[in-house]
C-alpha cells in the first residue's frame, strides 16, 4: 500500500508502512538537469573527467497529481514526475522529464539511520556502504587499489595504480538490513551515495526507467525479492564439489606431471584448469596468453587425447577465453575483415593495449558476430571436449567508439560484461542441442563424455549477469595480505557480491598480482586455501609470474596443507550443495554478511572480519601475516568451534589459529551437525586424505 502524508510544505511517501521519500522545498527529493563530462579510460580503469551541470534544477515545488492505495503521481511544474506503482509486491518508481534534453538526474530516498547497507555489486574496500559514496561504472580494479605505496609506484612506473572504487562487477542496487532492497533499472553510469544518515542520494547519467524496491518482513524475502528480480545463477555440476580446480600451466607434459604430484600427496583434484591452453606469451608483466581462441599445438599437441584420459580418471579440464583478440593473432584478421570488431571514433579497427600487447574487442551488438564466436567456442573448445573456462573481462568497451547497433557506446558499456557472459551461455546451450542433448543437462554431453553441462566463471558484471553467468570470480589481487588489494579484500568482496544477488562465486587462491618485490609468500598460499575451502569453489592461480610466486607444490608441506584443505572442503560436499540448494530456492547467498541474520548484534560496520557460509557456518579468515590466534566476534547463538569441538556463547573470543585451522563455528542447533564433527573428525586423524 501507497501512502502519501503531507507534513505542511512538504510530504513524506511510504510503502507497507516504511518511509520511503521524504520531500520538502528546502530538501528536495529530486535534481535534474543537462551535464556533460568525459569518461577517461587508462590500462581498463576509467575516471570521470571535466564533469558539469550546465542546467540543473531542483525540484522543490511538488503537486500531488494522483493519491491511491496503488499508485501515486508527483508532479514538479516545468521538470519532472515520480511515478510510484505496486507491481508484484514491489513498488516501482518511474521518474519522467519534463525538461527537454535532461541526461543527468539525482533521486534522493529516505534511509533509517543505524541500519547496514551492502550492495552496490562486489566492492573490494569494505561490506558495509554506510558513509561512502559508489561511482558505479565497470572498470578494472588496477594495481594496489590504493590509497597505499603500491598505488603510488604503480602510477610511477605505469599509471596502474587503482583506487578504492573501481571494480570489476558494479551493481546499481542495495539492500538494508531493515530489509529494504532497491535496484535501479539503468545501464548509465551511476553514482550511489550514502554519506548522510538518513538518505541515500542516486545519481544518473541518464533518467533510469525505474527505481524498483522491496520491503519484506525478513532477510529470507528480502534476498528472495531481489534475486527473483535480478535472476538466480543457475547451479553448478556435481563435479565442482569434487575437489580443488588445479590451476596449472605449460603444456601437456607438464600439467600431467603437476596433477600426479597432487594426487600422489592426497590433494583431492576435481578438475585441471590450464588457461594457457591456447598458447603464451612472455612480457615484461609475466608470462600471458595468445588470445588466439584454438588450443595450442606446440604447448598441447594432441589436447583432446589429454583431455579424454583425463575424463576417464574422473578428472574435468578447463580453459580460458575473452572477447578480445590479439592483433597478431590469425581469428583478428578474420574478425577484422568480417567488420566483428569495435571501431573507433575515425571508423578504424578499436586497438588497446591491454598489458603490453595490442589486442582489439569483439563487437557483441553486431548479430554476425555473436555467431561467429559462439562457433569457435562450440568447435574450439566444447567441441574438443573442454568441460567449462575462465571468461575473462568484459571491461573495456570504450565510450566514445562506433558499435554496430548504432547505440551509445557509454550506455552500451556495463551492459557488455552480461552480453559476453550471454554468448558463453548461449554457446553452451547450442551445443548441447547440437549433439543431441537434454538442454536441462547442457553441454558437452556425448563429445566431452560427461552428463553434466560445461561451466564458465566471470570476472566482470552488472544487474542481470546472474542471469548469464554460472560462477564468479574476484578478479585480480595482490599476493599478499594488503588491505585493500590484498586477501583481505577478498572477503569484502565476497561477502558484497553475495548482497547483491550473486550465488556462486569464488577467488584465486594465493591471488594473480606480483609486482616489484611483491612475490606470493608461503604463508599467504596457506591461508589463501584455507579461507577457499569455506567457499563454493577452490580454485588455485600460478599468478602472472609463477617463478616467483609460492606454488601448492613448492615443498612437502604445502603439498600436505593442500591435502588437508581440500580434504575438508570435498567433506564438506553435501553442505555446499545445501547452502547452492538455498540460494537456488530463496535468493540467500552461500556467502553472506551476518547482518541478515543477526540484524541487531552483528550488523559489522565497515571492514567486515567474518561472514556466515550458509546459515550455519561462521568463518573469520586469518588475514594478517605471522598471526597463530585471531579474535573473532560470534553473534547471539551457541557455536561449536569446528576443529576443537569447543562449545562457545555470543560474545568476542580469541581462538588459537594454527595453519591449517582458520577460526570456523558452526551453530549448536544446526542440522548439519553430524556432518561438522565428521569433517572435525577427518581433519583431526587425517582420513580425509
Amino acid at each position: 500500500m501507497i501512502v502519501v502524508d503531507r507534513e505542511g510544505d512538504g510530504l513524506t511517501l511510504s510503502f507497507k508502512g516504511r518511509v520511503i521519500l521524504r520531500h520538502s522545498p528546502s530538501r528536495p527529493c529530486m535534481g535534474l538537469g543537462l551535464g556533460s563530462g568525459r569518461i577517461e579510460m587508462r590500462h581498463g580503469m576509467y575516471w570521470l573527467r571535466s564533469e558539469r551541470r550546465h542546467d540543473w534544477s531542483e525540484a522543490s515545488s511538488l503537486r500531488v497529481a494522483v493519491e491511491a492505495p496503488d499508485r501515486a503521481l508527483l508532479e514538479f511544474p516545468g521538470l519532472a514526475t515520480l511515478e510510484f506503482t505496486i507491481d508484484e509486491e514491489r513498488l516501482r518508481i518511474v521518474p519522467r522529464a519534463l525538461k527537454a534534453g535532461c541526461n543527468r538526474v539525482s533521486i534522493r530516498l529516505a534511509l533509517v539511520p543505524g541500519e547496514a547497507i551492502h550492495g552496490c555489486g562486489e566492492q573490494f574496500s569494505g561490506a558495509d556502504l554506510r558513509g561512502r559514496r559508489f561511482p558505479l561504472w565497470v572498470s578494472e580494479s588496477g594495481v594496489g587499489r590504493g590509497p597505499n605505496y603500491v598505488k603510488f609506484i604503480a602510477n610511477i612506473h605505469s599509471g596502474r595504480g587503482g583506487t578504492t572504487e573501481h571494480t570489476y562487477f558494479p551493481q546499481p542496487s542495495f539492500v538494508t538490513s531493515g530489509n529494504l532492497y532497491c535496484l535501479a533499472e539503468t545501464t548509465a553510469y551511476s553514482v550511489f551515495d550514502f554519506r548522510r544518515k538518513d538518505r541515500c542520494e542516486l545519481s544518473f547519467h541518464e533518467v533510469p526507467a525505474a527505481l524498483v524496491l522491496g520491503f519484506e518482513k525478513d532477510s529470507i524475502a528480502t534476498m528472495g525479492g531481489m534475486t527473483a528480480l535480478l535472476g538466480r545463477q543457475p547451479g553448478l555440476p556435481d563435479w565442482a564439489y569434487g575437489g580443488l580446480w588445479l590451476g596449472v600451466q605449460g603444456g601437456s607434459a607438464v600439467v600431467e606431471e603437476k596433477l600426479e604430484r597432487a594426487l600422489a600427496t592426497g590433494i583431492k583434484v576435481a578438475a585441471l584448469w590450464c588457461q594457457d591452453w591456447q598458447g603464451i606469451r612472455m612480457t615484461p608483466y609475466g608470462k600471458q596468453l595468445f588470445w588466439n581462441w584454438d588450443y595450442d599445438r606446440k604447448l598441447y599437441p594432441d589436447l583432446p587425447g589429454l583431455i579424454r584420459r583425463l575424463h576417464a580418471r574422473g578428472i574435468r579440464f578447463l580453459g580460458y577465453n575473452n572477447p578480445f583478440l590479439a592483433t597478431d593473432a590469425p581469428q583478428w584478421a578474420e574478425a577484422s575483415a568480417r567488420g566483428f570488431l569495435v571501431k573507433d571514433k575515425s571508423g578504424s579497427d578499436w586497438v588497446s593495449t591491454t598489458t603490453t600487447f595490442p589486442v582489439s574487442l569483439l563487437d557483441l551488438s553486431n548479430p554476425g558476430t555473436r555467431t561467429w564466436m559462439k562457433g569457435i567456442i562450440k568447435n574450439n573448445m566444447i567441441g574438443i571436449g573442454l568441460d567449462g573456462w575462465m571468461s575473462d573481462f568484459g571491461e573495456f568497451l570504450p565510450p566514445d567508439g562506433q558499435i554496430f547497433s548504432g547505440e551509445d557506446p557509454a550506455l552500451v558499456h556495463n551492459r557488455y560484461p552480461l552480453e559476453w557472459a550471454r554468448l558463453n551461455r548461449e554457446a553452451i546451450e547450442e551445443a548441447a542441442l547440437e549433439a543431441g542433448a537434454d538442454t536441462g543437462a547442457a553441454a558437452a554431453t556425448g563429445v566431452a563424455g560427461t552428463s553434466e553441462r560445461a561451466v564458465f566463471f566471470s570476472r566482470s558484471g552488472w544487474a542481470g549477469s546472474t542471469k548469464e553467468a554460472p560462477l564468479f570470480w574476484a578478479g585480480d589481487q595482490m599476493v599478499n595480505f594488503m588491505r585493500d588489494a590484498g586477501l583481505p579484500s577478498v572477503l569484502s568482496a565476497g561477502i558484497s557480491a553475495g548482497m547483491s544477488g550473486v550465488g556462486n562465486w569464488h577467488f584465486d587462491i594465493g591471488g594473480f598480482l606480483s609486482v616489484a618485490w611483491i612475490r606470493r609468500s608461503r604463508e599467504l598460499l596457506l591461508r589463501s586455501a584455507e579461507f577457499a575451502a569455506f567457499t563454493q569453489v577452490m580454485r588455485t592461480h600460478e599468478g602472472i609470474d609463477p617463478p616467483v610466486n609460492a606454488q601448492f607444490d613448492s615443498d612437502p608441506g604445502i603439498l600436505a596443507h593442500f591435502a588437508r584443505m581440500t580434504g575438508v572442503y570435498a567433506a564438506l560436499g553435501d553442505y555446499h550443495r545445501a547452502v547452492a540448494a538455498e540460494y537456488a530456492a530463496t535468493g540467500l547467498p552461500p556467502i553472506r554478511s551476518p547482518s541478515l541474520h543477526y540484524p541487531d548484534d552483528f550488523a559489522q560496520r565497515g571492514r567486515p572480519a567474518s561472514y556466515l557460509y550458509g546459515r550455519d557456518l561462521l568463518v573469520a579468515p586469518v588475514l594478517r601475516a605471522g598471526a597463530r590466534s585471531w579474535r573473532v566476534d560470534l553473534p547471539e547463538d551457541r557455536w561449536v568451534h569446528l576443529w576443537t569441538g569447543q562449545r562457545l556463547g555470543a560474545g568476542r573470543t580469541t581462538v588459537e589459529a594454527p595453519i591449517g585451522e582458520p577460526p570456523v563455528f558452526w551453530r549448536e542447533d544446526s542440522l548439519h551437525g553430524e556432518l561438522f564433527e565428521r569433517v572435525r573428525a577427518a581433519a583431526s586423524d587425517g582420513t580425509h586424505r
